[in-house]
């Protein structure tokens, strides 16, 4: 697939986001559901027209709003010394942030067109001490290319829901993750939101996810259901293993 410039990406977004808020309009837009997420060849396949919608409305002004990535962010407590991995990471929206208060960041994605824009746009907005941080990674649907111990905290934002054989992933993610490692699932509450995307078929609640992480050999982790109105934060953690 012969990808467009980064500087026509920028030009887009740029447009949509102008778009968006003239006239003061402050309504959401709905973050739409990834298809490298949830289908490999989906993205493969997906034209630069879809592409360009869905990368719009990930860096969608709005977002922020209900998002509140930088008060998510607050919530993996000093991560000065971390490797953190975003795992659907997008168009980089919170490995960006992440980069300018981690000690690396590894943004993981199954969509070329998302590692180009990333690659591409971190030349733009992030200086090179910055750049040097931040390492893309093209990774398949049932796993993550991490290699064990690599990453400190592994984080999925609107995100779990589209993965296809959850407990498997999640045994993936714990068996990479090194003792005493967290990992943060931010996703959608099964609830009326003024969000039409996702919808609330795909949604999950927070107890079956907690259910999953249990099942798939996670025993300590933290649910917040009340800090942000639209989405629950869990935070797992791979305890030490201990001698029987």
């Amino acid at each position: 697939m012969k990808f467009l410039p980064a500087a026509f990406w920028l030009f887009l977004l740029l447009a949509v986001s102008t778009a968006a808020c003239k006239n003061g309009e402050e309504e959401f837009k709905p973050l739409r559901p990834q298809p490298a997420v949830e289908s490999g060849e989906a993205a493969q396949n997906s034209g630069n027209e879809d592409f360009g919608t869905r990368l719009a409305e990930y860096e969608n002004p709005n977002r922020v709003f209900w998002q509140k990535p930088e008060l998510v962010i607050s919530m993996l407590g000093d991560i000065s010394d971390k490797v953190i991995a975003d795992i659907g990471a997008g168009s980089g929206y919170f490995a960006r942030r992440l980069a300018h208060k981690a000690r690396r960041v590894i943004a993981i994605e199954i969509d070329p067109q998302f590692i180009e824009f990333m690659d591409s746009i971190k030349r733009v907005e992030l200086p090179q001490e910055l750049q040097d941080r931040f390492e893309t990674r093209l990774a398949e649907p049932d796993n993550s290319h991490l290699k064990p111990g690599e990453a400190d905290i592994i984080l999925l934002v609107n995100t779990y829901i589209y993965i296809q054989n959850k407990e498997a992933y999640l045994r993936h993610l714990l068996e990479v993750l090194p003792e005493g490692g967290k990992l943060v699932i931010v996703d959608f509450k099964k609830k009326k939101i003024p969000l039409e995307n996702p919808p609330q078929s795909l949604r999950m609640p927070l107890y079956v996810l907690e259910q999953q992480l249990e099942q798939a050999g996670f025993k300590s982790y933290t649910s917040y259901d009340a800090v942000l109105d639209y989405q629950y934060i869990v935070i797992a953690q791979k305890d030490a293993k201990t001698d029987e």
